[in-house]
């Protein structure tokens, strides 16, 4: 009997405070209305910080995105193409740069930003199988590499990963995986 009453009062407590909680979340409108657009620009579109990435990297460490539709956010409109995308943080606020030869085009905020799971990159996007030469020019380059003082070397660029999500065929939601952090955007369709 007292196994029943304790199972009538948690079914009774969550009935009614469950509703409280699904009314909580916030829907993809409220957060577009809720996102300011950038109120700075960089000089000339210049990245302050790119160029020194691209001499701490072997290569241009961030992902290129290619747009098939327009992606429009507040009076801002992405038109198709391909895009650089660069996460920068400025004034506390986080910001995609969506830059085209090396200029920086448009500033998009980012709504959310969250840990990528360290198993994320292994799962989805695959490493390509090394065959014997290459293996044997890694080995050289990796023997060669610890002669020298680490500090001369150029890094490994961060994996990178790009989703983008169709929400009830009124908004876009663009995920940016970049190294252990995830970006949030957000964007209205036409």
């Amino acid at each position: 009997m007292k196994n029943i009453l304790k199972i009538l009062i948690l079914l009774f407590i969550c009935i009614f405070t469950l509703p409280s909680f699904a009314g909580e979340k916030e829907t993809f409108e409220e957060i577009y209305q809720k996102l300011e657009p950038a109120n700075f620009e960089y000089i000339f579109g210049i990245d302050p910080y790119q160029a020194e990435d691209y001499t701490k990297y072997m290569y241009s460490p961030y992902p290129l995105f290619r747009v098939g539709v327009p992606f429009i956010f507040k009076d801002i409109e992405i038109k198709p193409g391909y895009y650089i995308l660069t996460p920068r943080k400025k004034d506390s606020r986080t910001f995609v740069l969506f830059k085209e030869q090396g200029r920086v085009k448009y500033l998009i905020p980012v709504y959310e930003t969250d840990l990528v799971d360290p198993l994320f990159y292994d799962q989805y996007i695959p490493e390509k199988k090394k065959g014997f030469w290459e293996k044997a020019r890694q080995g050289a380059s990796d023997f060669i590499g610890k002669l020298f003082p680490k500090k001369t070397q150029r890094m490994p660029a961060p994996k990178a990963y790009i989703e983008v999500n169709d929400i009830d065929r009124e908004f876009y939601q663009v995920i940016l995986y970049y190294g252990t952090q995830k970006y949030y955007m957000i964007f209205k369709q036409r």
